[in-house]
């Protein structure tokens, strides 16, 4: 079998087990969960719907189905058990949940000169947001994770506290986070993720990529599209079987490992304690730990810098 016919069973074979795991995530995870919600609220709405939730300390979830409502379900946690509205007073908090011009608003914000002490006994409150397919959304949290999954649109998402986990997505990303890792799968169209405190990971991304961690790995897989990736404290690796303007990949503290088609051209920038490259056709200047030249009379541009490790440069 061919490495094209190979690369395309395997991604039939992903977006299968990406289905199914969807399916179950919803049925035995959020969907299990719904009777336990404090609040819900439902809205009709149109095509291209949108999204904007906030809260203070919990996490937020954006789901697309095929409806044409969006469903806010609301959740409050206190020492580890969800509580329901006739077990919590929530006088402490601003909540407001609405719809206007096909946009829904759910936020929740502690009143002012309310202090925050993070213990089991400080009430968090969550949102879980089921909406059509065709919506955009802009979230934000201090305190907890972020997840979107079957939508077509573009979605922003912003954490202090937690990780990001994107699936099955159709538009643009812009996602950043102070203290947790980043997932991205089944993406068409660019994402720009941020992160300073976890690691990243991409598969199955069919647009161009911008990814930068202050202290984790970057790891991609089956990237179609141009690649700029940064760590200070990991190691990159990519595999990109359609690449198309550069590859551009820097790290401070490990190794970089790059996976591209064997027979396309490509301009070489590498520089590393020691490069591993196999050049065929090649033309310009080859040193024990760097090579900077062209590569079958050029094309991509793949540029890679590490201070710390190795940069071995390899085919399919």
């Amino acid at each position: 079998m061919s490495t094209g016919k190979r690369y395309k069973v395997k991604l039939t074979a992903i977006w299968i087990f990406t289905f199914v795991i969807m399916l179950t995530s919803v049925k035995m995870g959020w969907a299990q969960s719904s009777r336990d919600a404090y609040r819900v609220e439902r809205f009709s709405v149109n095509d291209n719907a949108k999204i904007n939730v906030k809260t203070s300390g919990g996490s937020i979830a954006v789901i697309g189905k095929n409806t044409d409502e969006v469903t806010v379900e609301m959740y409050v946690r206190k020492r580890g058990d969800y509580v329901k509205a006739d077990e919590e007073d929530l006088k402490n908090w601003e909540i407001e949940i609405s719809e206007s011009n096909n946009e829904v608003t759910a936020h929740a914000k502690r009143n002012n000169g309310i202090r925050m002490n993070w213990n089991r006994n400080n009430a968090s409150i969550s949102f879980v947001v089921y909406t059509p397919k065709l919506s955009t959304s802009n979230v934000s949290t201090s305190g907890g994770s972020l997840e979107f999954s079957n939508l077509e649109g573009d979605q922003v998402g912003r954490t202090s506290g937690g990780s990001i986990s994107v699936e099955g997505i159709q538009g643009n990303l812009e996602l950043r986070t102070s203290g947790g890792s980043i997932s991205l799968l089944e993406v068409q169209g660019s994402a720009n993720a941020r992160t300073s405190g976890g690691r990243i990971k991409a598969e199955n991304i069919f647009g161009d990529i911008n990814v930068r961690s202050s202290g984790g790995s970057i790891s991609m897989e089956g990237i179609g599209g141009s690649v700029e990736a940064s760590t200070s404290g990991g190691s990159i690796n990519v595999e990109v079987p359609t690449p198309t303007k550069f590859i551009d990949l820097n790290t401070s503290g490990g190794s970089i490992s790059i996976t591209v088609p064997k027979n396309g051209g490509y301009d070489l920038d590498l520089d590393g304690s020691r490069v591993r490259a196999d050049l065929q056709n090649f033309k310009g200047e080859v040193e024990k730990d760097e090579v900077r030249g062209t590569m079958n009379g050029g094309g991509v541009r793949i540029k890679a810098r590490t201070s710390g490790g190795t940069i071995s440069l390899n085919y399919m």
